[in-house]
C-alpha cells in the first residue's frame, strides 16, 4: 500500500531525516553489539525518500545497495538524491514477489514498511528467501496499537487487518526459519529487530 499525502510530507521533512540519522541509526546499530559485519550486498524494502540507502550505505557500510519500492514518485526522488551512485540499484517491486535469486543478499533492511504491507507474513518468508545463509534481517516496525487507532486511521492510511505486534512478528519470523538475535520495543507500540537466517538449516 502506498503513503498518502499526509505520510509522504511526513517521510520526506527533514526532521523525520534528522530522527533517522541520529536516534534510529545508532539504535540499529547497536542491535549489532558493535561487531557490525561486511555487508557485501543489502537490500532495502521500501526506499521511500533515500535516507535509508543512506543508512546502508554509510551506517552499515554495505558495498552495493539494492532499493526497491512500490511507489513510482519516491523511486524517482530517490535516484535524483543518489544520481551518479554506482553502488547503488533502485527497482519498483512488490515486498511479496521480490525479483531476486535465492540467498542473494547478506543484509536486509525493513525500515517502517511492512506495517503498510497487506500479506506481511508472505513479506517475510521473501527476505527469508533472498538472504545468504548467516544473513541478517533487520527490522525497525510500527505495531497495531500505533496504527490501528483513530488518529493514526485519521491521518494515514494503514491496513488495518492482519496487523500485528512484538510477539506476533517474532512469531513469524521463527516460523520462517529465523533466530531472533536482539530486540528491543515500546510496549504495544513499535520495535526494532536483529532476526538472522541460520548459517546452516538444520531439518527435524
Amino acid at each position: 500500500m502506498k503513503l498518502n499525502r499526509f505520510e509522504r510530507m511526513v517521510v520526506k521533512h527533514p526532521m523525520r531525516h534528522w530522527v533517522q540519522s541520529k536516534i534510529e541509526q545508532p539504535l540499529l546499530l547497536r542491535l549489532f553489539d558493535n561487531n557490525l559485519p561486511a555487508f557485501e550486498q543489502a537490500l532495502e524494502i521500501g526506499c521511500g525518500y533515500g535516507q535509508g540507502i543512506q543508512l546502508l550505505r554509510n551506517g552499515f557500510g554495505a558495498a552495493k545497495v539494492v532499493a526497491v519500492d512500490l511507489d513510482e514518485e519516491m523511486l524517482a526522488y530517490s535516484a535524483e538524491r543518489h544520481a551518479g551512485a554506482d553502488w547503488l540499484t533502485l527497482l519498483q517491486a512488490d515486498a511479496t514477489r521480490l525479483p531476486f535469486d535465492d540467498q542473494q543478499f547478506d543484509l536486509v533492511c525493513d525500515f517502517a514498511v511492512f506495517h503498510h504491507v497487506p500479506d506481511w507474513q508472505a513479506a517475510v518468508s521473501e527476505v527469508f528467501r533472498v538472504l545468504k545463509p548467516g544473513g541478517a534481517f533487520v527490522i525497525e516496525e510500527l505495531y497495531r496499537a500505533a496504527i490501528c487507532n483513530p488518529l493514526s486511521k485519521r491521518l494515514f492510511e494503514h491496513p488495518q487487518t492482519n496487523r500485528f505486534n512484538h510477539i506476533e512478528l517474532h512469531q513469524c519470523l521463527k516460523l520462517a526459519g529465523f533466530d531472533i538475535r536482539k530486540s528491543h520495543h515500546l510496549p504495544a507500540l513499535a520495535g526494532l529487530t536483529l532476526a538472522i537466517k541460520p548459517a546452516q538449516i538444520t531439518l527435524d
